[in-house]
């Protein structure tokens, strides 16, 4: 069992596996941590080297600081898309122990758009990836996705291959189906009583 299938197994079935995992772009976590990284383990590190006296109050933010940023990169890294063999599963993590997640399957997949707004975002190429479930007004949006033009063609070539092997496992069990009813009739014919001789 690898990494991934290890943090994120909770969320899958019987026989899935992780084929992918989407994270939104790194450089929204280096954004929600600018603050952190600087007031929370820089100043308290450069307040030190002024006031050593203070050592133990600096330590304390400083590990406040710390605790910030593991806080901050747990959430980047928790609000993920999981690709798996069977379909589309979006996990959202709320709070410290609090977890969401729907999933949408490959062939329920109605429509697939992103868009990618403003210069980072083009620069940097991440924005907003929505992913529709046919039938119903249930979608899930992963934002800030890391290249999201990307993301929508490997989901695009998972849902391929994932429906032509269920046409092809339906083709199997049909023909399966067939040959029994045929079998079967045949068996049955056999053994029919043959007409009187007149």
């Amino acid at each position: 069992m690898n990494f991934k299938q290890y943090l994120f197994g909770r969320y899958l079935d019987d026989g899935e596996k992780i084929l992918y995992v989407a994270h939104k772009h790194p450089i929204v976590l280096k954004v929600t941590t600018a603050k952190v990284s600087t007031f929370g383990i820089l100043v308290p590190l450069g307040l030190y080297f002024v006031f050593p006296k203070l050592f133990f109050i600096f330590m304390i933010w400083g590990m406040i600081g710390v605790f910030g940023w593991i806080y901050h990169f747990l959430d980047w890294y928790f609000d993920v898309w999981l690709l798996t063999n069977a379909g589309v599963v979006e996990v959202k993590r709320n709070g410290l122990l609090d977890f969401t997640s729907k999933r949408i399957e490959y062939h329920m997949i109605e429509g697939i758009a992103y868009s990618i707004r403003g210069f980072l975002q083009t620069i940097f190429s991440y924005g907003d990836i929505q992913i529709d479930k046919m039938g119903s007004q249930i979608s899930i949006i992963l934002e800030e996705a890391a290249a999201p033009k990307k993301l929508e063609r490997r989901i695009m070539k998972y849902q391929e291959k994932y429906v032509y092997d269920r046409s092809v496992r339906d083709h199997q069990m049909l023909k399966g189906m067939l040959s029994d009813m045929i079998a079967y009739n045949v068996h049955n014919e056999t053994i029919k009583i043959p007409k009187k001789e007149k």
